[in-house]
């Protein structure tokens, strides 16, 4: 595992990165043959991902080839993606039916200063006891950024502040060859900026822990409670934390809010 310092800065580097949550512009269901803002072309339904019809002025680019007439654009579940191209730096790819745009220059990444966090502490390391199931899938309100159903993996006891929690785990993606873990969680510093000045997203936040695979002890690291990618762009559908995953006491650690060189929050 990486430090707790090299996390921080991986997170801020990925946070402005040209494929980032704060470079995405659009995210645009496409249902009929239509135009796409802020891109050229006309974007329609396919099987395996979705269609564009451009001309060659145009300078849509499809996984490296200029689009004269009409191209697939392969989707996320295809087994090379495809990625395309835009002029002025623009990017995009396809999710399900939905085209992502992404503009490394738009305003957010400009106005971006860092990820505003509580102030680390080594008693925000505690532990929990994970057990997992079989065969649950989550209910429709578990929801991952895309706004895709997750399969339940298990819950993770644990004291919150002196409150015993158990917590719903999800599967999560496998990061540098590890399977992991995912905690979505709202605690009580989940808030509107404006309502509390010392609060964190307000829709929550997630944590990632290893997946021991079987029943065991886990290591909760909340200063490494990270933001959902709905809180740097409504581009985004923001999650819902499972309801026993709402905790009525605080968690003064982690990611609080993606803010400019003013401190003011970005979204």
């Amino acid at each position: 595992m990486t430090s707790l310092e090299e996390h921080v800065a991986d997170r801020d580097r990925w946070a402005r990165g040209p494929r980032g949550p704060l470079a995405l512009v659009t995210a645009q269901a496409v249902e009929q043959p239509q135009p796409v803002w802020p891109v050229p072309g006309r974007w329609a339904p396919a099987p395996g991902g979705l269609s564009v019809t451009a001309e060659a002025t145009d300078g849509v680019v499809v996984d490296g080839v200029p689009v004269d007439g009409t191209e697939l654009v392969a989707g996320h579940t295809a087994v090379v993606p495809s990625l395309v191209a835009f002029p002025g730096g623009l990017a995009g790819s396809v999710h399900g039916t939905t085209l992502r745009v992404w503009d490394p220059a738009s305003d957010a990444v400009a106005r971006f200063d860092h990820i505003a966090r509580f102030p680390a502490d080594p008693t925000h390391v505690t532990t929990g006891r994970y057990t997992p199931v079989d065969g649950l899938e989550a209910r429709g309100s578990v929801r991952d950024a895309a706004g895709d159903p997750l399969l339940v993996a298990g819950t993770v006891s644990a004291v919150i502040g002196g409150v015993a929690a158990h917590l719903l785990a999800v599967q999560a993606a496998v990061h540098r060859g590890t399977p992991r873990l995912q905690l979505i969680v709202q605690d009580a510093t989940s808030a509107l900026p404006e309502d509390d000045p010392g609060s964190s997203h307000s829709m929550g936040r997630f944590l990632f822990l290893d997946d021991p695979g079987t029943e065991a002890e886990v290591a909760l690291d909340w200063d490494r409670l990270v933001l959902p990618p709905c809180a740097f762009s409504y581009q985004y559908a923001c999650p819902i934390p499972p309801e026993q995953n709402r905790l009525t006491v605080p968690i003064r650690a982690g990611e609080r809010h993606p803010v400019d060189a003013s401190g003011a929050v970005l979204h």
